[in-house]
Formats: C-alpha cells, sequence, structure tokens
C-alpha cells in the first residue's frame, strides 16, 4: 500500500488534512498519528531551511508483514536532519522540536541515494513478525535439509533426525498438549458468557454446526470425485487382497457418538485431551453462568482471567514455531525420496484442486450465505498459511487464527473465541477432501473393487473420522489407516502414508484453518458481529 503527496510552505497547512486520514484507515491510534504529525513537521521545516523553497514527497506505507512507514523525500545534497538531535541544549530556541526528534530518534532513519534525501519515520512496527520469521524458518529449514542430502550419509542423517529434530518436535508437542485442552475450555467457555443468554448461544452455535456440517460434506464429495478422476486408471500394483465385507467390519453408532460426548467426571476429558468433552463441558458451563448472570460475576472475572493466561501459555510457546518450521522442513528435505515424490505427484496435484474447488465453495458461501464480498477473504488468507503450513498442527494455529478473523476479517471477538475452539476440533475441511483420495489411491493400488457401497462406506467414515480428529501432526495417517483396513489393505502402507503426510498434511491443515476462519466470518456477519471496516481495508 502506498499513498503520496507534495508538500512545499505554501501547502503545509493542508498537510494534517493529508496524513491523518491515510493513517486513521490504516487502523493506527490516535497517538501514533499525533507523533507521525509532529515528526514529518519537524523533519519537513529542517529539509526547507537546508534548501529554500524544497519539495518534500510524504509517502504512507504498508508492507505484507504490516509495518506502516511515512517516507519524506526531497532532492539535493546529502543532508542528514537527524544529525541535530545529538546536539542542543535548553538554551537553544528550538529545545522542545528537537526533543521530539530525540525521543523518537530510534524510529527514524536517513538514506541518500539517487541525489535524493530519504526519511523513514517507523508509525507501527511489524504485526506479522512472527509469520515473517516463520516463512524464515520454512526457507532456511528446506535449504539446510537439501545441503545434508548433499553431503551427510543416509545413517548420519537418520542419527541426527532420531537424537536431535525429533526430540525438539516430541518437547515443542508436550508442551502444546500440556496447556490446548484449558486452552479450548476456557476459549469456549468465554465465548459462550460474552454471547449472553442461553438462546444466544443455541442460535449461534446451530449456525455454526450447520455451517461446519455443510462444508464438511462438500469437502468430502470434492475429494471423492477428484480420487474417481485422477486414479480411475494407470495406478500401479502394489498387491491383490481378498474382497472383505467392509460393512460388517466398521461399525459407526451415532448413538454411541452422542453418549460419548459427555464426560463421566470433570478431569478425563483433559488428561485424555478428548476435545469433544472438553467443548461440551464448557457449553454447559457457560450455559450455567448466564443463568445465573450477577451472581456469579466472580467466576465470569475468574473464566476470563483464565483465558487470558492461558492465552499467554500458548502465546510463550508458540514464539518456538519459526524454529519448529526450520526443523521440520529441514527433516523433510533430508529424508524425502525423489522417486517417491515423482509417484505421489498425481497425488499431489489432485489434492492441490480440491484446494482451489473448496477455495470456489468458501466464496460462494461468504457470498450468498454471509452477503458480503469474498475478495478480502481470498486476498488476505494466504498469509495466514505460513503458520499451519509448517507446524502441521491447527491447534498450534489457533492463536494466530483467533487473532486473524479478528484483526484481518473483522470478526468480532465473542464470535472467534466462541468457533475458532470449536473448528479447530470438530472442522476438518482439508481431512474432509484428503482422507477420500488417499484411500481410493491405496485400494486401487491393492486392487480393490470400489462399487457404490464402498464409496458410502468411505463416505460415512471420513466424516465420522473427521469429527473428532485429533488437531495434531499426522492425524491423518490413523484416519487413513482405519478406513484401509475395513478393506483389507494390510498397515505396511503405514511408512509410505508418513511419507506423503510429509507434505500433503501440512497443505491440508492450511484448509482446516481456512474452513474455521470462513465459518466464524459467514456466522459473524449472520450474527451481526463484523467491522467491515477491517474486513476491507
Amino acid at each position: 500500500m502506498q499513498n503520496g503527496f507534495c508538500l512545499n510552505a505554501e501547502n503545509f497547512s493542508e498537510m494534517h488534512g493529508y496524513l491523518e486520514p491515510q493513517l486513521s484507515q490504516l487502523k493506527i491510534e490516535h497517538k501514533d498519528i499525533l507523533r507521525a504529525e509532529l515528526l514529518v513537521e519537524e523533519i519537513f521545516w529542517r529539509m526547507v531551511n537546508h534548501a529554500n523553497d524544497a519539495q518534500v514527497n510524504v509517502k504512507v506505507t504498508k508492507n505484507f508483514f504490516g509495518k506502516i512507514q511515512v517516507q519524506m523525500s526531497a532532492e539535493g545534497a546529502p543532508y542528514n536532519p537527524l544529525l541535530d538531535v545529538f546536539d542542543f541544549d535548553e538554551d537553544d530556541d528550538e529545545y522542545y522540536r528537537t526533543l521530539i526528534l530525540k525521543a523518537n530518534r530510534q524510529r527514524m532513519s536517513w538514506l541518500h541515494s539517487k541525489n535524493q534525501n530519504l526519511i523513514t519515520i517507523n508509525v507501527q512496527s511489524e504485526t506479522n513478525l512472527q509469520l515473517k520469521l516463520t516463512l524464515g524458518g520454512i526457507f532456511g529449514g528446506l535449504v539446510c535439509g537439501l545441503f545434508m542430502k548433499e553431503i551427510l550419509s543416509p545413517e548420519i542423517i537418520k542419527l541426527f533426525d532420531n537424537d536431535f529434530i525429533t526430540p525438539i518436535n516430541t518437547m515443542f508437542l508436550n508442551a502444546l498438549g500440556l496447556v490446548i485442552a484449558p486452552l479450548i475450555f476456557f476459549s469456549v467457555l468465554c465465548g459462550v458468557t460474552n454471547m449472553g443468554e442461553g438462546t444466544g448461544v443455541g442460535r449461534a452455535g446451530s449456525k455454526l454446526m450447520g455451517l461446519y456440517a455443510l462444508t464438511s460434506v462438500i469437502a468430502a464429495l470434492v475429494g471423492l470425485l477428484d480420487a474417481k478422476i485422477f486414479f480411475s486408471s494407470d495406478v500401479p500394483q502394489v498387491g491383490t487382497i481378498a474382497a472383505v465385507q467392509s460393512s460388517d467390519t466398521y461399525e459407526f453408532s451415532m448413538t454411541k457418538f452422542i453418549v460419548d460426548i459427555i464426560p463421566p467426571n470433570m478431569v478425563s476429558p483433559i488428561a485424555d485431551r478428548n476435545l469433544l468433552q472438553v467443548i461440551f463441558i464448557a457449553v454447559f458451563f457457560g450455559l450455567a453462568l448466564n443463568a445465573l448472570g450477577n451472581k456469579v460475576k466472580l467466576l465470569q472475572d475468574l473464566a476470563n482471567a483464565c483465558n487470558e493466561f492461558f492465552m499467554k501459555l500458548i502465546g510463550m510457546i508458540v514464539l518456538f514455531v519459526p524454529a519448529i518450521a526450520f526443523f521440520a522442513m529441514m527433516e523433510l528435505a533430508s529424508d524425502t525420496n525423489l522417486a517417491m515424490l515423482f509417484i505421489m505427484g498425481k497425488l499431489f496435484l489432485g489434492v492441490l484442486i480440491c484446494c482451489g474447488a473448496m477455495l470456489v465453495v468458501y466464496a460462494i458461501l461468504i457470498q450468498f450465505v454471509g452477503k458480503i464480498s469474498p475478495l478480502p477473504f481470498l486476498k488476505k488468507i494466504p498469509s495466514l498459511w505460513a503458520v499451519p503450513f509448517a507446524t502441521s498442527s491447527s491447534a498450534v494455529t489457533m492463536p494466530f487464527t483467533m487473532n486473524f478473523c479478528m484483526k484481518k476479517m473483522g470478526v468480532s471477538e465473542k464470535i472467534s473465541s466462541f468457533s475458532i475452539p470449536i473448528g479447530t476440533t470438530v472442522n476438518m475441511n482439508g481431512g474432509c477432501f484428503y482422507l477420500p483420495i488417499v484411500v481410493i489411491m491405496f485400494l486401487r493400488m491393492y486392487n480393490v473393487e470400489i462399487d457404490h457401497n464402498a464409496i458410502i462406506l468411505i463416505l460415512t467414515m471420513t466424516l465420522s473420522l473427521s469429527v473428532a480428529g485429533p488437531a495434531v501432526p499426522n492425524a491423518s495417517v490413523i484416519g487413513i489407516l482405519t478406513i484401509t483396513s475395513t478393506f483389507g489393505v494390510p498397515n505396511d502402507i503405514a511408512g509410505l502414508l508418513f511419507c506423503i503426510a510429509t507434505v500433503c498434511d501440512r497443505i491440508v491443515t492450511c484448509f482446516n484453518v481456512t474452513g474455521d476462519v470462513a465459518a466464524a466470518l459467514i456466522l459473524a456477519r449472520l450474527e451481526n458481529s463484523t467491522d467491515e471496516k477491517i474486513y476491507f481495508t
């Protein structure tokens, strides 16, 4: 983003009329706008006094990572107006004006290039610094991994992975598991209490679950259609297995599924990390707190404080995401077999086509259900993908997703804190289109006949497994093995699945998160809880 205007002695009085609207549009706080205007004023007069009748071009810029700057440039010989900051005393007539420059010296820089004196004022630091570091970690890890693969033997690489990278990843996931269940509990609890009466929660909750169910079914159907197109022929045969009465080997009981949502006690859901049960307790407690009202305001305040506490904890944990991204990409690049990448190229292409199809689905839903243009959503959502791609975990991404919904999509905090934790647990759109593709590929590789009954079974199992699938790396491997084993496919494919998952799971996680954001945006629109100024900025 770049907006510029030219200042001179004649039109300087109109400077505030140019600068303030531009900074206000970027959601800059009033005190920061005032400081920027004071600095622009002081630097302008110093440049004018140095070169009579100087024309100073002023430009407001915002980069991809959120840094907002005011750049001032004027033609002429090298002149640094910031040098005077270090040479003044209280008897100086311009003492207070110079004091402003000194107090903000770290926010400014000077450069002379191509006969231009350029002063840069940092109005707002990078809001997406974590994203920048994560992207750097991804790129650096890929480079280091490829370098290791060229100069080190497979034995040394394996030893390095087992003794260094794997323990680091394990510690990170353990730290995440330590806080993710209570974080989801208090986020959902606060989301319910912030919504007020139970009727509002029930209305919003039913709309949310309807959106999740609709997008999950569409994603699964897209995956089945994609698999039918890509793996109807020319699939390498790995083996042949006897026909299996698959309908007898997999039993999904909706009654048991619903009954198991209610836990026998309040400790086991957190200890076992059963996030569906955690969400049930949070909603149940939230409805009770709403019903009691001001009588339990102390408990409501305590819940809000606990939510902030666990958000802070997970914020401390995700500071290590760039390092985790670096090691994950290093492991991926050093272990990936080029021949395997060639064989699975068709699968990778199929997954990408499903991603494009789901973006179209989200755009249609946002346009016709949310009744708002989907273009800002489509433009902004790629900036969220770096963290889920690097970590392959929608749980790790949850704080980033909630912040993205509020700061980029304009979704209110009460909707974000209610919908995103639930979506992290039950809304796996990426998994819904990914599982059918991989399952059908392996069934074709083992020469299993895929009739209408098999399609219905795959669809049913995909939807049921995605509802309570853990939001952790490589969770799809468990789901795929569960489905393929019902058709008699041996679990020997697990090693190959993990190779596939190193890349595809990361893409799948991006679209699990994308589905959560799309549903949160649509729900916010239905509940009139969207800031359109933020959304369209």
